[in-house]
């Protein structure tokens, strides 16, 4: 074999210190002069500033247990003949079917051509190169390895891409059905420490703050932060502020001020531009520099975080406009009840007085008297009327006047049962309805609110006016077909009680039967 070897002089960026990860390549080959002659051959080749990691199989059965331990080898170096004749052909079928790896690069070397025929052997196994042990020299022994690397390279390249690629549309699928901006840019961080597979140590800002409110010059507000940059959250920062480290907060607001992304050794500063005009912008210490593969990720995986960014930012405005229409709606619906019931009380109660009025006591006693002549029940009226109420009036005024129906409605329902209702009827008049009571007991309520109204003068205005009332009484009589009637038998007594010399209660006689014809 030729000892004038050859190193690569690709046209990549220059070396990075040894620490970089080499390129694994396995000799697979039961000579151990095969061995000694292609680390010599290979040992100072760097592809892509990465140098060479040499490993040694002297079997088909070794090299197959260092591939299923080792799965980022880059190209094994495979004799055809090791332990059996078609031992490395075997173990093709191995890598290829058992180990599914498709990304190695297999370059089969053979001391004895004719045993495997090159025709036979590319066509019938999934190999990327056959050379005989004769010819290859040094020299092209460099070239097959240099192109191995670099089919490698574009392979695990590609499948880097679609990996990252479907990361990013299942992670940016996760966060669109995220509807509140602080999840979201929590999620956002998360997910890019997760494709780019580094420690969540980052920062997403805006350049407005909550609610949209205009900031600072210079200075950006932090929609989420994670690992030591968690408590940042919610805050307001800038270079000259303690929120974040200064270095950190000037990144950020270059970014801002460039509108440009920047990738440095181990960090990177990602720019997103909204498609609604907001701008953000996420730093993340990376731990290394991003490569074209990262960095074309990082791109995309923008692009996209840049439309779920608009429609949580949409949906959080519809949200709020939602609540602030939801709160008018409960406003006005708040002020309607309030009207209605101030309707209802206008329709139903007294204003002066605060007892039912006329309309809605004629509709209670129909309701109790449909009871009453359904099961058979008693019930009573009583027709209240103060006395000399037009004197009390124009001697001592209408204020005095109101005062006094106050009083004796509050002294009248004191002496009322509590299933007893009270109405006005009319100026001074009151009527009461009291259900399952006869007559007779009618007359000792009656005669019970008649001595409460009586019972003490009205004061005024520092002046005491008497008040006395007249109350008559009557029983419905299952003959009257409507409340109206009974009351007109209690008016008939309220007159007689008047006549009577006032201030006293009287009871009205049973109905007249209907003459016959």
């Amino acid at each position: 074999m030729e000892t004038d070897l050859l190193f690569a002089d690709d046209d990549q960026p220059p070396p990075p210190e040894d620490g970089a990860e080499p390129w694994i390549v396995l000799v697979a080959d039961d000579d151990p002069e095969v061995h000694a002659v292609t680390r010599l051959a290979l040992g100072g080749l760097r592809y892509k500033g990465r140098r060479l990691s040499l490993v040694s199989a002297l079997s088909a059965g070794e090299a197959a247990a260092v591939l299923r331990c080792t799965p980022n080898v880059a190209i094994i170096l495979l004799d055809v003949v090791m332990e059996t004749d078609d031992a490395g052909l075997r173990l093709v079928r191995t890598i290829r079917e058992e180990l599914n790896n498709h990304a190695i690069r297999i370059i089969l070397r053979t001391g004895q051509p004719g045993q495997a025929p090159e025709e036979d052997v590319v066509l019938a196994y999934d190999i990327n190169d056959y050379k005989s042990k004769a010819e290859l020299t040094a020299k092209k022994l460099f070239t097959s390895v240099v192109a191995a690397l670099r089919a490698y390279a574009d392979i695990v390249a590609l499948e880097t891409n679609r990996r990252g690629l479907q990361q990013i549309i299942q992670s940016t699928d996760r966060l669109f059905e995220l509807r509140c901006m602080q999840q979201f840019a929590a999620g956002v961080l998360t997910q890019l420490s997760a494709f780019l597979r580094v420690k969540p140590d980052a920062i997403l800002c805006a350049q407005r703050g909550a609610a949209g409110r205009p900031l600072p010059d210079g200075a950006f507000y932090v929609l989420a932060g994670a690992g030591c940059y968690a408590e940042a959250a919610g805050q307001t920062a800038s270079p000259t502020g303690a929120v974040i480290p200064p270095a950190l907060a000037e990144r950020i607001t270059d970014a801002f001020r460039s509108r440009r992304s920047h990738y440095g050794a181990n960090e990177t500063t990602l720019f997103i531009r909204v498609p609604d005009g907001h701008e953000v912008a996420a730093w993340i210490h990376t731990d290394r520099p991003l490569d074209e593969v990262d960095r074309g990720l990082v791109e995309v995986f923008a692009s996209k975080i840049a439309l779920s960014f608009a429609n949580v930012s949409l949906y959080e405005r519809l949200r709020e406009a939602n609540e602030t229409l939801e709160a008018r709606v409960a406003e006005r619906t708040r002020a309607l009840e309030a009207a209605n019931a101030k309707l209802e009380r206008l329709a139903t109660v007294d204003p002066l007085t605060a007892v039912w009025n006329r309309r809605h006591f004629l509709d209670l006693a129909a309701a109790e008297l449909g009871r009453a002549h359904r099961h058979g029940r008693r019930l009573s009226v009583i027709l209240l009327d103060l006395d000399n109420f037009k004197a009390v009036n124009d001697g001592h005024g209408h204020a005095a006047g109101d005062e006094a129906l106050r009083t004796a409605v509050v002294r009248a329902r004191e002496a009322l049962r509590t299933s007893d209702q009270i109405a006005r009827f009319g100026g001074e008049e009151f009527v009461a309805l009291l259900p399952e009571t006869d007559l007779a007991g009618a007359r000792i309520v009656a005669e019970r609110v008649r001595a409460a109204i009586a019972g003490s003068p009205v004061v005024t205005d520092g002046r005491a006016i008497p008040i006395t009332a007249s109350l008559g009484v009557a029983e419905w009589s299952a003959s009257e077909p409507s409340i109206e009637l009974t009351l007109r038998r209690a008016d008939a007594a309220l007159y007689e009680a008047k006549l009577a010399g006032r201030d006293r209660v009287c009871a009205a006689d049973e109905p007249k039967a209907p003459a016959r014809p």
